[in-house]
């Protein structure tokens, strides 16, 4: 399975990320931002991730998100040449123009509407000054994101209004894997599976296992996320089994729990139970020890489970 954008922000941009669900849960965010660093794809994951912090961090917004489904979050790419046959993307004013009724409607579920803009070197006066019209008069409560490589090729006008932020990968995809023992991983990943098997159990086992293999396995912040990373994808497979091929799993070696869960539970108490993984990455910034992450997952699982 590909990976999502939570798993890449959480990857590539930990400390920011914690410092944006921070401003999100104290609301100090801003309303318009421009991320400026390198690697476009990973600058995207990260904005969807923020979009997905304000809507709710939940697994069907990940996917309304991941495809672009939800009605409070508006991804913009600019245009490939009419053409066809070439690959560079512009904007053009016709393309922001026809955005005037999503700016000017109100969000439907959330607190405010999301609209991120990739690539925004290619916006020139008459489109830039087209979007910049409907940013300065927006119908209600909006976050707008625009992304580029090189601050120097945006407009002005758009550095002057917007608060920019570089955003430097603390690590990549690729040299994370490469950066973890072999040993450890396939040792880390077995604890975690018994874990997370006696956890959707409801099991009080679980509560132990975090203070006798848990703690002790995960002894730095590169580990911890990696299992955090995995947990996740474990979570996401028990809500998409049997919607896609076992091949398309993360840990399609884990048919067998997927299978018992799926007998025992309701998709909808599945669904509270992957939600309840999920939240953790609202409280990991609040210097809540590890411990305390992991048995309040323990916890929360196990009441959504019960309902």
């Amino acid at each position: 399975m590909q990976s999502n954008f939570a798993t890449i922000t959480q990857m590539v941009y930990p400390t920011q990320a914690s410092h944006f669900v921070s401003l999100i849960s104290k609301s100090q965010l801003s309303h318009f931002y421009l991320f400026i660093g390198p690697s476009q794809p990973e600058k995207l994951a990260f904005s969807q991730y923020l979009a997905w912090q304000i809507v709710g961090a939940t697994e069907r917004n990940l996917v309304r998100i991941m495809e672009n489904d939800h009605p409070d979050v508006k991804i913009v790419k600019p245009s490939l040449p009419k053409s066809g046959t070439g690959t560079n993307r512009t904007w053009k004013v016709d393309q922001i123009r026809a955005l005037k009724p999503e700016f000017v409607t109100v969000a439907q579920e959330s607190t405010r509407k999301v609209f991120v803009f990739d690539a925004v070197e290619t916006l020139h006066a008459e489109s830039g000054n087209a979007l910049l019209k409907f940013i300065e008069e927006p119908t209600g409560p909006q976050l707008i994101v625009m992304l580029a490589e090189n601050l120097n090729e945006v407009m002005t006008t758009i550095q002057s209004r917007a608060q920019i932020v570089h955003l430097q990968p603390e690590t990549t995809i690729a040299l994370s894997g490469d950066l973890i023992d072999d040993e450890w991983r396939q040792a880390t990943q077995s604890i975690l599976f018994k874990w997370f098997e006696l956890m959707m159990q409801r099991r009080i086992e679980a509560f132990v296992y975090v203070q006798t293999q848990l703690v002790n396995q995960l002894k730095d912040n590169q580990q911890q996320q990696l299992f955090f990373n995995w947990l996740h994808q474990l979570s996401r497979d028990t809500v998409v089994f049997g919607q896609v091929s076992d091949d398309a799993l993360v840990f399609p070696r884990l048919v067998g729990l997927y299978k018992t869960l799926m007998q025992h539970y309701t998709k909808k108490q599945l669904l509270r139970a992957s939600d309840a993984v999920l939240i953790d990455d609202r409280i990991r910034q609040n210097n809540v020890s590890l411990q305390t992450r992991l048995e309040k997952i323990v916890l929360d699982v196990t009441i959504a489970l019960g309902e």
